[in-house]
């Protein structure tokens, strides 16, 4: 068995949910190869090599993967995957739209935000909005995963000799109607995906000022990223790229702090993998509080504005 990892960069360096792929990648088998696509791949490819269990690094960089679209790049991505049992990608916005186009080529399923590796053909998967775990097996050829990087470790240890880096020629044809438009930067704080304390604000905030005032000020003394609830999102208090739960981005951080967070099912769904939750809702009774495991009853005016002064 031959598992490949494919992923981008980050800032010009490796993406951060490189290192848990890697973990999951090798309780699969013990051969692991990464795929990074781009361009200006020099030092990503080189920081990839130095990490153990990894046997080559391949690299498509061209110019035209600067701002890398699914479109342009699944047809030859695809191609490589026929050459491994066990394909791996992120379930992040690149991994979700990329890995379904690469399942559709080669015409074989895909197995989407698995959270534990059983067995080479078994793993764990949450449905119902994260309230059943199932086991999934899959009889497949080639085996394609979305993993949720938040379930697995991002710890690594240096290799013991770096793996070679082996480039590949760029020739996906170009998609004639799909093409990069431009990008907005609208929250330039922590990674949420990846950040070890998460502050979370909900729609009782009451407005975007509020919201920048009291969940953003307390994140940036606690160099946390920022979250909010698909109805804080939807009340235009802060962009989509916040949104945690079901259809936002799940996390697992060391500390998540809900600030006038209900706790909607779907919410839920998002963090619960959180190490430690504390939550400060006015409603004894908010379904947030059975997932916390430190409570304040109070008006998050009164609390969170001290908090952040002693900070």
């Amino acid at each position: 068995m031959k598992s490949l990892i494919i992923t981008t960069t980050h800032s010009g360096k490796i993406n951060p949910n490189l290192l848990p792929l890697v973990d999951a990648a090798t309780k699969i088998s013990d051969y692991c190869d990464v795929l990074i696509f781009g361009s200006d791949l020099a030092t990503a490819s080189i920081e990839a090599a130095t990490i153990s269990k990894i046997n080559t690094v391949f690299t498509i960089e061209a110019a035209e993967l600067k701002n890398p679209l699914a479109e342009n790049i699944a047809t030859q991505l695809a191609e490589i995957a026929k050459g491994y049992s066990h394909v791996l990608c992120a379930a992040d916005s690149t991994g979700k739209n990329l890995m379904p186009r690469i399942a559709g080529i080669l015409e074989i399923g895909q197995i989407s935000e698995i959270v534990k590796v059983v067995s080479p053909n078994i793993f764990k998967k949450f449905i119902y909005a994260g309230n059943v775990l199932v086991e999934v097996e899959s009889l497949e050829d080639i085996k394609l995963l979305t993993v949720r990087t938040s379930n697995f470790n991002s710890k690594h240890e240096p290799a013991n000799q770096n793996a070679k880096i082996v480039p590949i020629a760029y020739k996906n044809p170009i998609h004639p109607h799909i093409k990069w438009q431009s990008e907005n930067i609208v929250d330039k704080s922590v990674d949420l995906s990846s950040a070890k304390i998460v502050v979370s604000g909900g729609r009782s905030l009451g407005s975007k000022e509020e919201f920048d005032k009291h969940v953003r000020g307390l994140a940036l003394k606690l160099n946390a990223a920022v979250g909010a609830t698909r109805a804080a999102v939807e009340a235009g208090y802060a962009p989509n790229d916040c949104q945690v739960g079901q259809t936002g981005k799940v996390v697992a951080p060391q500390v998540y702090l809900a600030i006038g967070v209900s706790g909607a099912v779907q919410h839920i769904a998002g963090m619960k993998d959180s190490k430690i939750v504390i939550a400060i809702n006015t409603d004894q009774t908010a379904p947030i509080f059975e997932h916390a495991d430190y409570g304040i009853v109070a008006d998050l005016f009164d609390i969170v504005p001290e908090l952040t002064e002693k900070l």
